[in-house]
């Protein structure tokens, strides 16, 4: 039976962060806030500008990738506290391209995942036109034409498609550190595999509470702030003042987030290697 202690594993996440905020906060805001910042107020560009929206769409992309590594250097530091902020980002570039790598398969497999419910839904006489033009209106109008049966059977594929995706990234969550830690390349995806088994619950119970907790604060701030700015600078429209520093205040809230989660994946993959050397 895995031993790993998940209040543990917090405790020290919690104490590395605290130990080493100096190191931590520049690559934070360099490679997490600024990203999350800029991604949160062109978002809306996309919606009303559809010229834009490629465009956008890229600019997502290349940001996502910036963050990504932003994470990998902190995991760095908590994988090996001697690291100074510079090695920890150059494990990290060093690295980027085999997170990517990860994160693309991970992606794909999951959208061939749902390549049969699609097909049945066409089979059955879904009209696809309305997704192409993503226009929610004419996509509602498609499947409410379906028969009940169809759409009973997409919503029990679609919930065993999400179970199946939760429990995936449970076993794949220690693959980033394994990156970083063990000088791997996509092999970090079987070294997750094995560190992971045993584990699952605990992980996924974290990763439940991760996304409803971060995921509840981002709301909060987004309202709050977006109110507030809304306000005083006359406004909340894309581009906006009040969009921009309501961008700022969720990139901040959701930096806090993401930091914390990849010092907790970090010490994790530690305290998983420490558990299998020990069976």
């Amino acid at each position: 039976m895995n031993s790993v202690n998940m209040g543990t594993v917090w405790d020290r996440a919690t104490e590395f962060l605290g130990d080493n905020i100096g190191m931590v906060t520049p690559i934070a805001l360099a490679a997490i806030f600024v990203p999350a910042s800029i991604n949160d107020a062109i978002a809306p560009l996309g919606s009303a500008n559809p010229d834009l929206q490629g465009w956008v769409n890229l600019a997502s992309l290349i940001l996502a990738v910036v963050s990504i590594g932003g994470q990998l250097a902190i995991m760095a530091l908590a994988l090996d506290v001697s690291r100074t902020a510079g090695e920890a980002a150059r494990t990290a570039l060093g690295k980027l391209l085999w997170a990517a790598a990860i994160t693309i398969l991970l992606l794909f497999g999951l959208m061939l995942a749902l390549i049969p419910l699609g097909i049945i839904m066409v089979a059955s006489g879904l009209d696809m036109a309305g997704f192409a033009t993503n226009d929610q209106a004419a996509i509602s109008a498609a499947v409410a034409q379906l028969p009940a049966g169809v759409i009973w059977a997409s919503l029990a594929y679609l919930l065993a498609w999400a179970v199946g995706t939760i429990w995936l990234s449970a076993r794949l969550t220690l693959a980033f550190p394994a990156l970083v830690g063990e000088n791997l390349g996509l092999g970090a995806i079987g070294r997750s595999w094995t560190l992971t088994k045993g584990l699952v619950l605990k992980i996924i119970g974290v990763l439940l509470l991760y996304v409803i907790v971060s995921g509840v604060a981002a709301l909060a701030a987004k309202a709050a702030f977006g109110g507030v700015f809304g306000l005083i600078a006359g406004g909340a429209q894309p581009g906006s003042v009040a969009s921009v520093l309501t961008s700022v205040a969720v990139g901040t809230v959701g930096t806090a987030f993401e930091v914390l989660q990849a010092a907790f994946v970090a010490k994790l993959f530690i305290a998983a290697h420490e558990a299998a050397g020990s069976r």
